[in-house]
């Protein structure tokens, strides 16, 4: 669907996995070799996800009817440290490339959207000089009857026969 609205959608989406993927291959070792931001960023992110997946499969248990009360209680199990690196890297790598995906899709938008919005303006314009030059053609008209009257008049003056002088009451 999306490719068919926007023709460079395919190929933008191949050019951000292709420049996504290694840098989320860079954060993936960053990761793993400065203690800070492991702990700080992909642990973290990591922890989150396996808590929130964790409260996602227990309530999908309870909806349907299978989990037991000292499960629904549970909290999610500790995940290992490395695990967990791992799980945060691909995590904020993932992030990444869907990121820069969804900078693409919404340029494109926005850009398809710059161009209708031009072809509209361009119609309308072209259709504010054609309503312009319909106005100037019919002043040109009402001028020009303007004068026809004004000639029909002195031509009709010209060709009556002059009506007689008024007699004086003197003579």
């Amino acid at each position: 669907m999306a490719a068919e609205h926007f023709p460079l959608f395919k190929l933008a989406t191949q050019i951000a996995r292709q420049l996504s993927s290694p840098v989320a291959s860079r954060i993936k070792v960053y990761a793993k070799s400065h203690p800070r931001f492991s702990i700080a960023v992909c642990e973290r992110v990591a922890i989150i996800y396996h808590e929130a997946e964790w409260r996602a499969r227990i309530t999908a248990l309870r909806l349907a009817g299978t989990a037991s009360p000292a499960l629904v209680a549970s909290r999610a199990p500790p995940m290992p440290r490395r695990q967990a690196l791992e799980l945060g890297g691909d995590l904020i790598g993932e992030i990444v490339i869907f990121f820069i995906g969804s900078m693409i899709v919404i340029f494109e938008v926005n850009r398809q959207a710059a161009i209708k919005e031009a072809k509209a303006l361009e119609h309308k314009s072209e259709w504010l000089c054609v309503k312009l030059s319909l106005e100037e053609v019919q002043r040109e008209v009402q001028a020009q009857q303007v004068d026809l009257n004004r000639l029909h008049a002195a031509l009709k003056a010209l060709y009556e026969p002059n009506p007689p002088a008024p007699s004086s009451p003197n003579t």
